[in-house]
């Protein structure tokens, strides 16, 4: 069920009180409002923006959040649920602009990381039991037979082409699960959308990933990001990026969502290769000017080491990108070396399922 807690705009929000911080002289004014879906918090904060056009902005953002994330759900009934069905049935399917997209986007991440980002493996992670709301019964983990079986007739993406408004299929195991995409997707189209509004500097955060639109009241945005082992209430942050325009931070990491059977861990992020979870990496950040991009790619580099990982973000053309190791210990590339800096950040990014 969507929890869905209403806005009152500038009057404040239901659990989510807007804040407004008066300027002193030169200094700029921000302004935060947001909404809940699906239990995650999406926050606005403007800067030097005019009431009217903060009230039209979340209305645009709402707007666009929910009805997405309603007709994605990978399990609970949906466009994508029924779309599924029939793809296992007849092979095709009529899909929305909106799916054909997602998979258009995919196919870059798909190429770049080897395979190893593909949404099309829905029913892997059915099976490793990720389908499902918190407080359903757990499930046992496949067996190594099981997930050997799905491995000789494993799904792909490369198994999958679109026709005018079709998608077809040649493996009827194929099942779309957009969920490391569909964040950067919403929040792509509602910066759009704010924009043609006429907000020219906005910070929205999505609950976790940063996107950023223009400047802090001429300066540039503050971001920190936080050590994804470090107390998630503290305050430890590996280190801040200054950015400014159209700009996208994305974290992945596999410490909160996790499957626990028999005194054994595994995580949600599934290697489409091996069938089997993720063993490279902790947690990963990506800086970037494509949402839909950042926020699939800070996913894919979870399944790489440190010399693939440099070069996905080379073909993805990506402006930095950060690993946390199995072992604990962050890897940056030059990119990410040269953005990040010591300096404490005013807003600060979760490491976060997708």
């Amino acid at each position: 069920m969507i929890d869905r807690r209403r806005r009152t705009l500038l009057g404040g929000l239901a659990g989510l009180p807007l804040a407004a911080l008066p300027g002193c002289g030169g200094e700029p004014t921000f302004r935060e409002a947001g909404f809940s879906v699906f239990g995650q918090v999406w926050t606005l904060r403007f800067a030097n923006t005019p009431a009217e056009q903060i009230n039209a902005a979340v209305r645009a953002a709402e707007d666009i959040v929910e009805p997405l994330y309603r007709r994605l759900h990978p399990w609970r009934d949906s466009e994508l649920t029924r779309l599924n069905r029939r793809l296992a049935e007849r092979g095709e399917a009529v899909a929305s602009p909106e799916v054909r997209a997602l998979i258009r986007a995919a196919r870059p991440l798909f190429e770049a990381s080897g395979g190893r980002f593909d949404p099309s493996i829905g029913g892997l992670i059915a099976l490793w039991g990720f389908h499902r709301d918190a407080g359903d019964t757990p499930i046992t983990p496949p067996t190594e037979s099981v997930l050997d079986d799905w491995l000789d007739d494993a799904p792909s993406l490369d198994k999958v082409r679109i026709e005018g408004d079709r998608v077809i299929t040649t493996n009827p195991r194929t099942q779309f699960d957009f969920n490391a995409l569909a964040e950067g997707f919403a929040a792509a189209r509602v910066l759009d959308a704010i924009e043609s509004i006429g907000v020219t500097d906005c910070l929205l955060d999505s609950g976790g990933d940063l996107y950023t639109l223009g400047h802090a009241g001429g300066r540039d945005w503050q971001l920190g990001i936080r050590d994804p082992r470090g107390d998630p209430r503290g305050k430890a942050a590996l280190g801040g990026v200054r950015v400014a325009g159209r700009r996208a931070l994305c974290s992945s990491g596999d410490y909160e969502r996790r499957l626990r059977y028999q005194g054994k861990s595994f995580g949600h992020i599934i290697d489409p290769l091996t069938a089997r979870p993720t063993r490279h990496n902790t947690g990963t950040t990506v800086l970037g000017r494509d949402p839909v991009i950042a926020d699939g790619a800070a996913t894919a580099l979870m399944l790489l080491s440190p010399l693939e990982a440099e070069r996905l973000a080379g073909q993805l053309g990506l402006d930095g990108i950060l690993l946390v190791t199995e072992n604990g210990k962050p890897w940056r590339d030059a990119g990410m070396r040269s953005a990040m800096s010591t300096t404490p950040a005013r807003r600060t990014i979760d490491w976060h399922t997708p």
